[in-house]
């Protein structure tokens, strides 16, 4: 009998240190952030949106160029031409998307990983990604106050144009 005591006296010491050691070091941790709700909160979707306005009305005036040039084909050649331009001009704006995409999340991300290092945390991951969460675990609000000033460079806009004669031979005679 004294002996379960002691080994209960012993365990109970043993589980007090542990919980002891506990409490003195802070556990790191996780916050959550919806990168949606961020980008609209701080502006950098209206850029983004402005950007790819600008995009568009850019292929749109390429595809103008296209079909007048297209008229001036013989009829067996107009529709493969037009075609041909047609999934240029998308494909063209597809990475226009991507790219346009990517600078933003980019903002996104060294703004995260920036209030990571100043509030030593573990990690910032999207809300999308927690099963459960606490709501102070969100921070998307100090995320989107954060980017509210910054202006994304998005680069140049892509440059729409027309083959001459001398960058058709040109390429013609590079493939040889």
């Amino acid at each position: 009998m004294k002996q379960k005591i002691s080994t209960l006296a012993m365990g109970i010491v043993v589980a007090t240190t542990l919980l002891t050691g506990c409490g003195e070091k802070e556990a790191p941790t996780v916050k959550f952030i919806n990168a949606e709700r961020v980008m609209q909160d701080s502006g950098l979707a209206e850029q983004l949106k402005a950007r790819l306005g600008a995009v568009d009305e850019k292929l749109q005036q390429g595809l103008k160029m296209a079909q007048e040039n297209g008229a001036r084909l013989p009829e067996e050649k107009r529709s493969s031409a037009l075609l041909a331009d047609r999934q240029l001009l998308n494909l063209e704006w597809q990475h226009a998307q991507r790219q346009a995409n990517s600078v933003a999340l980019k903002a996104i991300t060294e703004a995260a990983d920036k209030y990571r290092q100043a509030h030593q945390l573990l990690a910032i991951l999207p809300t999308q990604s927690a099963l459960a969460s606490a709501p102070e675990a969100d921070i998307s609000k100090e995320l989107a106050e954060q980017l509210k000033d910054k202006k994304l460079d998005f680069g140049a806009l892509p440059e729409i144009g027309v083959k001459g004669e001398q960058q058709k031979t040109a390429e013609a005679s590079a493939d040889k």
